[in-house]
């Protein structure tokens, strides 16, 4: 692609599905399960800091439902349509960092930790635990890592819906929630990690934490009916 049309496309293109997401997204009914977490951790007014974790599958719903989070950072991939994303990023009001498992990575996780170590204020990151390649379903570290080196709460989390749209031949199988349809949401239980963890205590929190994230899943799915 020429240059120009490169810069052309990554000014214009996220500002359409931004609108395209807002006017989507905005009919469609939210229930929250486990609202305590939900009401404390991201719609509280304390200083709290929050490391939020997801499947890929779900990103897209919760990308445009944080939105108004404060201090919202998500991480995003360094691949060209990760401009386009990071461009809608923007708009929805989130700061971004860029990069991902497979490029770039270290620096995000780093600017991550610098990001939620800023100041005593309220501070929320959140990112795919299993992007941007997979395998899907898989938990990679680094966020449990940022959980770690900042003090911050992560907080596994899961979404599905009555009726979506199935993206089958996607890795991670993203879905996306029909207009006028309806999402549950559901939260599991927030934890620290001690700085001084052992690599094998974070090794097995890292399996549970995948089991957790897992079994969120499968119970919003079954709430909704959802089979894949």
């Amino acid at each position: 692609m020429a240059p120009w049309k490169h810069q052309l496309t990554i000014r214009v293109v996220p500002s359409i599905l931004y609108w395209i997401m807002r006017l989507w997204f905005g009919t469609v009914r939210v229930e929250v399960r486990n609202r305590e977490v939900y009401e404390r951790f991201f719609l509280g007014d304390g200083p709290v800091k929050v490391v939020a974790g997801s499947w890929h599958r779900h990103a897209v719903f919760f990308f445009y439902h944080f939105r108004k989070v404060t201090n919202g950072l998500v991480m995003i991939s360094r691949s060209r349509d990760g401009e386009i994303t990071a461009g809608i990023a923007k708009r929805l009001g989130y700061d971004t960092v860029r990069g991902s498992s497979s490029k770039g990575g270290r620096d995000a996780l780093e600017a991550t930790i610098d990001y939620m170590n800023q100041d005593q204020e309220r501070r929320f990151c959140g990112t795919a635990v299993d992007g941007p390649r997979g395998p899907a379903r898989v938990l990679k570290k680094g966020m449990l890592a940022a959980a770690k080196r900042t003090g911050a709460w992560f907080i596994p989390m899961a979404c599905s819906g009555t009726r979506v749209f199935t993206f089958p031949k996607a890795w991670d199988r993203t879905i996306l929630p029909q207009p006028f349809s309806r999402v549950v949401m559901d939260f599991g239980r927030p934890f620290q990690i001690d700085p001084n963890i052992s690599d094998e205590d974070f090794e097995t929190l890292r399996i549970e934490t995948e089991r957790v994230l897992n079994d969120l899943t499968d119970g919003v799915d079954q709430a909704c009916g959802y089979k894949g």
